[in-house]
């Protein structure tokens, strides 16, 4: 059974979406990372955190009041009752003009707390994306009606996680079962993102060779259906995964 805890994020995620595309109607911005995965690509992998791009054009105040309206709006509340949840309480530690983040705590009724993060980075003049429905197993999951997001492509999705493999200063493991299921599940070819990440395909193979199962196991499994975890914890598998996304990255080296 999937712990309460992911539940309980997953459906906030989605209420979020939900709203937000009601907010921010006519404006650029795109669904990203994990939950852009799992919501539009199919990844077995949950997250606690949710991460979107929103265009520089979006003045920082405009995004603020409507992520305040959203999550002070008792509408939003109301969603979450049959849930349990009593309040939402939420701050925001980081609003600049690149980095606008909230972290939002769902605090149930018998004084049970769950938290999650919504960031937001503004780099881009205008933001190319796609527009759909979340994932009808994700909707059905948690009785949510079908509901319109943008968000990026698997193309766009595995550029970002090279880039991301590739950055010195960042050791997520996740980065590399991501980029795994976006190239043997998603149906991505390494060969169509070689000019985009030209210079990041080989630092990026170097750091997949250096993950260890231990990592894997500590960042990356807790995050995956108790009926896929038991296969995806040995060391055999764990190494066959790294082994794809090496081999995957070397080949569009020059």
């Amino acid at each position: 059974m999937t712990p309460l805890s992911f539940v309980l994020r997953e459906f906030f995620h989605l209420q979020f979406l939900r709203h937000l595309g009601l907010r921010l109607a006519g404006r650029d911005y795109a669904l990203k990372g994990g939950i852009a995965l799992r919501f539009f690509h199919r990844s077995a992998r949950m997250s606690e955190d949710i991460d979107l791009d929103v265009a520089s054009r979006v003045r920082r105040a405009t995004l603020q009041r409507a992520v305040d309206s959203i999550l002070g709006g008792r509408a939003f509340l109301a969603a979450f009752a049959a849930m349990g949840v009593s309040r939402i309480q939420f701050s925001r530690p980081k609003q600049t003009e690149t980095t606008q983040r909230w972290k939002i705590g769902l605090a149930m009724s018998r004084d049970v707390a769950f938290s999650t993060r919504v960031e937001f980075s503004r780099r881009r003049d205008r933001i190319e994306c796609l527009t759909g429905i979340p994932d009808a197993g994700v909707l059905n999951a948690h009785k949510v009606p079908p509901f319109a997001v943008r968000y990026y492509s698997a193309h766009d999705l595995a550029i970002q996680k090279i880039r991301a493999l590739a950055a010195p200063a960042r050791h997520a493991v996740r980065d590399l079962f991501d980029l795994d299921h976006l190239v043997t599940m998603a149906g991505v070819s390494l060969a169509d993102v070689r000019q985009e990440v030209k210079e990041d395909a080989e630092r990026a193979a170097e750091k997949a060779g250096r993950f260890n199962l231990k990592d894997f196991r500590a960042q990356v499994l807790p995050y995956l259906p108790e009926d896929l975890a038991p296969a995806c914890e040995t060391a055999g598998a764990f190494e066959d995964l790294k082994g794809r996304v090496e081999r995957a990255l070397i080949g569009i080296l020059p």
